[in-house]
């Protein structure tokens, strides 16, 4: 049985040399060419021409977009902000979204790194181009006037894994400086934390500091669509899981059903009656994707190959904005990488999702010559390729896959070992919350029961699809939330699981209760 000394000191390795403080931000210049950038950015400003800015219709683009519209809106310089339509723009900084921009200077956020053609187009009409992102690049780069990523090979800047929003936020940092003016970039910190947990960065490091300093942030602030997003935050605080199962999925509703436009005007709502407005729309649209990603979910469960390496299904019934979710569920509960095509006139759009240790960025780039587009980062990718080429790419994918071992399968910090109930406190549930905000490489720890009763089960919410355990063991009981994707339990079993311990308040109690990891 573990203790809670041993607990601490599990977590306490997580952040060796203790915990960064806003104040460890390295200088935006270490961005390599944040010192060009800046500089055009800023003559653009001078001599009054025309910026136009394209993001992504994911949350990290839209909230990145936003970041960008607020800035230039403190420093009352008019820009243009373009978010790709996922149906009829494809992804970010697309020659066909080129057509329908006209501007002195291009400007990318949360994407751009791998648009070769478009930075091609860009300089033959002799218009600059900067290109902001994190997404790992090719060997080779566009052709752009500026490329700010921290992943490029000969970028110093020693954060690698920050989001996209991030990046933009540290460019205009340079940007303030080389124009003299008086803006305070932090008051942008709860944006880059929703963009930080919701794109699944590493919670570690400064990405802990921001998120939990952008958190507070979060929960004083009056904005409009922060007010909208408070019901969803317990005592009006809210947290890194709030963003990730309340905020984020809502964000990324509109520009996976409809037009990410929204979500982006949303968050740029200047009062409570539009952004109440802007809600209600996203709202239905994330009700309408839950519809469809069960169908989704059911119809690739039943075909899916299961006895391939690296999971993939593709079919004209796979909507092309919910495939990364279900592809997310996918992976959770068969345990392998898997990548869910949408079909459209034989050619399929992919997203790509990973677990463990297996690097998906990797798998991709072994194939990329089989793809007309392609991105994305070690858990997550984005590809397109002709409906030919797909047999073709499962086998090579198959064949790389074959030097992972069964430990690579396994989420890091999967459980924390076996514990006791009697030894489950609220004092060792406070020692872990000093270590908050959890997320991506700073999971909230998790334990082992062995051998507990089923003491009483019932089933809760709309379609009674959620269960909830009382389970015994000894003297003590605990309640477990068990979610839709789990076989259903019978009263009277002994069972053996993996929860996540949480600390419950109702109606002035305190006690603890658990979320179900899976069973073992």
């Amino acid at each position: 049985m573990i203790s809670a000394r041993e607990i601490e000191k599990k977590l306490q390795k997580r952040f060796d040399g203790g915990f960064k403080s806003l104040s460890d931000i390295p200088h935006p210049s270490l961005l390599k060419d944040s010192d060009i950038a800046s500089e055009r950015i800023a003559k653009a400003i001078f001599g009054k021409e025309k910026i136009v800015v394209i993001g992504d219709y994911d949350v990290d683009g839209v909230v990145s977009s936003a970041i960008a519209h607020l800035f230039f809106r403190e420093i009352n310089f008019p820009v243009e902000i373009v978010i790709p339509n996922r149906f009829s723009d494809g992804y970010g900084v697309s020659p066909e979204l080129l057509e329908k921009v006209d501007a002195d200077l291009v400007i990318t956020v949360d994407n751009g790194i791998h648009a070769f053609r478009s930075a091609q187009i860009l300089k033959e009409r002799g218009t600059d181009f900067i290109i902001t992102d994190h997404h790992n690049p090719s060997d080779k780069l566009p052709d752009a006037l500026a490329i700010v990523n921290p992943k490029r090979e000969d970028c110093p800047y020693p954060y690698k894994e920050i989001c996209g929003a991030e990046v933009i936020w540290l460019l205009l940092g340079e940007v303030k400086r080389v124009l003299g003016v008086n803006v305070d970039m932090g008051k942008f910190l709860h944006l880059i934390a929703i963009a930080t947990v919701a794109d699944v960065m590493p919670i570690t490091n400064l990405n802990h500091s921001i998120v939990k300093n952008g958190l507070k942030i979060l929960s004083k602030s009056n904005e409009p669509f922060v007010q909208v997003f408070r019901k969803f935050a317990k005592n009006g605080v809210f947290t890194s899981e709030d963003i990730a199962f309340q905020i984020s999925p809502r964000l990324n509703a509109s520009g996976r059903m409809l037009d990410a436009t929204l979500s982006f005007q949303f968050l740029i709502s200047e009062n409570l009656a539009e952004a109440n407005e802007l809600f209600f729309q996203i709202d239905e649209l994330n009700s309408r994707r839950k519809e469809i990603e069960k169908e989704m979910f059911d119809e690739v469960s039943k075909n899916i190959d299961l006895s391939n390496e690296i999971l993939m299904y593709s079919s004209k019934n796979m909507h092309e904005g919910i495939v990364g979710i279900v592809a997310s569920r996918i992976v959770e509960t068969f345990q392998k990488p898997t990548i869910l095509f949408s079909e459209r006139d034989g050619i399929i759009k992919g997203s790509a999702r990973s677990l463990g240790n297996i690097d998906i960025f990797e798998i991709l780039k072994d194939s990329n010559h089989l793809f007309l587009k392609w991105g994305g980062h070690k858990m997550v990718g984005g590809l397109s390729l002709e409906l030919d080429n797909l047999q073709t790419f499962q086998q090579r994918a198959n064949s790389l896959m074959q030097k992972y071992a069964d430990t690579d399968f396994e989420n890091s910090d999967e459980t924390f070992g076996k514990i006791d109930l009697k030894n489950l406190n609220l004092n060792l549930l406070q020692t872990i919350d000093k270590f908050q905000p959890f997320g991506e490489q700073n999971r909230k720890p998790n334990f082992e029961l062995h051998n507990v009763f089923i003491k009483d089960k019932i089933s809760i919410g709309k379609e009674k699809d959620y269960q909830k355990l009382t389970l015994q063991n000894g003297d003590e009981v605990i309640k477990i939330l068990v979610f839709r994707k789990s076989r259903n339990f019978e009263i009277g079993e002994n069972i053996s699981i993996i929860f996540e311990p949480t600390i419950n308040e109702f109606r002035g109690k305190t006690s603890i209760e658990g979320f179900f990891v899976k069973e073992i």
